[in-house]
């Protein structure tokens, strides 16, 4: 079973909990192991293999125990009589967004919704038929709604079913590190949207330069974790591995190979303005190379031409030599989407160098000295998720990393459980435990930043008391309630919670799920036209399940002149690792070191907070 399936397993079994009064520490337990699975980027049925389940977190002893059991015997007795206690049809309903258990189960019983492979089409019926409207807790705006969260699940269920980046990335590599133990690989690298390093991924293709084809193919079939031979030829295979991820491998030999790679990396669009640059060129562009095209030919017979005319093809080992006879210089992967950067790769002339822009010399993660956004496990009894790593973990890692500082973003205090001067009092210990904490690990070259993650409420207001700044270095705000505002009013809310001195960043600035839930509506010319003004920074959240601000926006923050900050978000110390998602989005949006906030020097950085 893949981590989707899994985590969908956990979630139902928490709705029935939930419906039938259990205990509600075992629903949080169920629904965090699901998210937990979820955003996994390892499978877990290989944790499970290794006997690592316990590795991850949110996993207790009886929830991995019930994970035994299904991946030994394909079901859990357990699960399969809890299941039962509710009508089967509640569960697809718990995949349009907006619906919880409980509101599936009152629109299952009082429209007698029985059949779980209707009941999506019977729900949207019974709401255009005004049925839902008139039931108890109900009414017109329910249904409206209803209506359109039914329509864009619709939307979603018809999209190519697409995993996230991270989960690509982990599948591919396994796969290419046991294609690299066959001596016959020269050199093997990953294809299409995975190259490219998009979001979410439909295809998991790799290329493989070799002398040795038949070799490196019957090799590639004979991984372990292959569970089906789909097609097996001369030219490569695909294969369906058990984790039930399709993987196709393409063999070239290395004369041929940056020929191959430039094609199959894509983007379709990327390919075709080659195609029209080489045809400006007099020449002719496809998947097996260059060749001239001699227009004097065309009218003669075939039989009378010189030679064939594949014989004229120039193939390349490299892909920056067919950039180069192209007039261009090598184009970056993650830069390929015919979004200017063909233009931006022509080989200028001695005198054109400073006039024209040509391509930016990319942000790379060795350049990143710091992370500003981390979660701890210190419990201030925050609104959202507590952090499961203590501050000391999370200062020897940052120092495995190099990193010169970082800040501690937990989650604000609740501001519904808490008085204004209980708030403060729980951020001034705070401040007191990481100081005496740093104190006692002098031997850090780490230096920290106290900052906290604050929410941004639906009238922009912030739910921290004046004194308590005092207390913070900085601020995050972030949105994580009411996200169906309108856009103006949404853009509003955004704008009035950065405007307090301290708050230097807006975080996971879409709030966009991949594969969950959409972003909000924000005017993001009004927004990133504030943040230049007021010096205030948006985040590039690196966390897979995020990857937020989407690099399309990147890219036009940059064009008005707003800066950015990459955060990976950790709520537990081994993901400050995910970095690197993060540096590609940047990269996908054309960053320079000059973009990003986080490769300035401590001093810098901390100048800028303290702005």
């Amino acid at each position: 079973m893949t981590n989707q399936e899994v985590a969908k397993l956990l979630r139902n079994v928490a709705a029935v909990y939930l419906l039938t009064g259990e205990n509600r520490f075992k629903i949080i337990a169920y629904e965090k192991a699901a998210d937990s699975i979820q955003n996994s980027p390892v499978e877990i049925q290989d944790l499970w293999r290794e006997g690592k389940l316990s590795s991850l977190s949110g996993l207790g002893p009886a929830i991995n125990s019930h994970l035994d059991e299904l991946f030994r015997k394909g079901e859990v007795k357990h699960f399969k009589r809890v299941l039962k206690r509710v009508s089967e049809s509640i569960f697809p309903l718990l995949d349009i967004p907006g619906f919880g258990p409980k509101k599936a189960s009152k629109l299952v019983s009082e429209l007698k919704l029985k059949e779980a492979k209707t009941v999506v089409d019977s729900l949207l019926k019974a709401a255009k038929q005004g049925r839902i409207a008139v039931v108890e807790g109900f009414g017109t705006k329910s249904q409206e709604d209803i209506i359109e969260a039914i329509k864009r699940f619709k939307k979603g269920q018809i999209k190519e079913n697409r995993i996230l980046l991270s989960s690509a990335w982990n599948t591919a590599d396994e796969v290419i590190q046991y294609l690299k133990e066959f001596k016959g690989v020269l050199d093997v690298q990953p294809l299409g949207s995975l190259r490219r390093k998009v979001a979410t991924i439909g295809d998991i293709d790799i290329a493989v330069a070799t002398n040795d084809p038949e070799g490196v193919i019957n090799w590639f079939v004979k991984n372990p974790k292959v569970n089906k031979i789909i097609d097996q030829g001369q030219s490569g295979a695909t294969v369906i591995l058990e984790n039930g991820r399709q993987i196709d491998l393409r063999v070239q030999i290395p004369e041929r190979f940056g020929t191959m790679l430039q094609y199959f990396t894509g983007s379709k669009n990327h390919n075709i303005r080659l195609r029209e640059l080489a045809l400006k060129k007099g020449l002719s562009l496809s998947e097996y190379g260059i060749k001239p095209i001699d227009n004097s030919q065309k009218s003669r017979p075939k039989a009378d031409r010189p030679q064939d005319e594949k014989l004229k093809i120039h193939e390349y080992a490299r892909e920056k030599e067919l950039y180069q006879a192209l007039g261009l210089s090598w184009i970056p992967p993650e830069l390929r989407e015919d979004s200017g950067e063909i233009e931006a790769a022509l080989l200028r002339q001695p005198a054109d160098q400073g006039k024209l822009p040509g391509l930016p010399k990319l942000v790379e993660l060795k350049d990143i000295k710091g992370d500003l956004h981390l979660h701890t496990s210190y419990n201030l009894e925050p609104s959202h998720d507590l952090g499961t790593s203590p501050l000391e973990d999370i200062l020897n890692l940052a120092t495995d990393l190099g990193y010169e500082y970082i800040g501690l973003s937990d989650h604000n205090p609740s501001y519904s459980n808490h008085s204004e001067s209980q708030i403060v009092n729980i951020l001034m210990q705070r401040r007191q435990k990481y100081e005496q904490i740093l104190e006692s690990t002098k031997s850090t070259r780490v230096n920290l930043f106290i900052m906290l993650e604050v929410d941004i409420l639906p009238d922009g207001q912030l739910p921290i008391p004046d004194k308590a700044f005092s207390y913070l270095d900085a601020i995050i705000v972030s949105i994580h309630s009411s996200f169906h505002l309108d856009r103006e009013a949404m853009t509003k809310r955004v704008i009035k919670g950065l405007y307090h001195p301290k708050a230097k960043i807006l975080a996971h600035p879409s709030g966009r799920l991949l594969g969950q839930r959409q972003g909000y509506e924000v005017e993001w010319s009004k927004l990133f036209n504030f943040c230049r003004t007021n010096n205030k920074a948006i985040e590039i959240n690196a966390h897979p399940v995020r990857l937020d601000l989407p690099d399309i926006l990147v890219r036009q923050a940059i064009e008005a002149k707003v800066k950015l900050i990459i955060n990976t978000d950790s709520h537990k110390a081994t993901d400050m690792n995910l970095m690197p998602y993060g540096v590609y989005v940047a990269q996908r949006g054309w960053s320079t070191n000059n973009d990003i906030l986080n490769t300035l020097p401590y001093n810098k950085i901390k100048e800028w907070l303290f702005n």
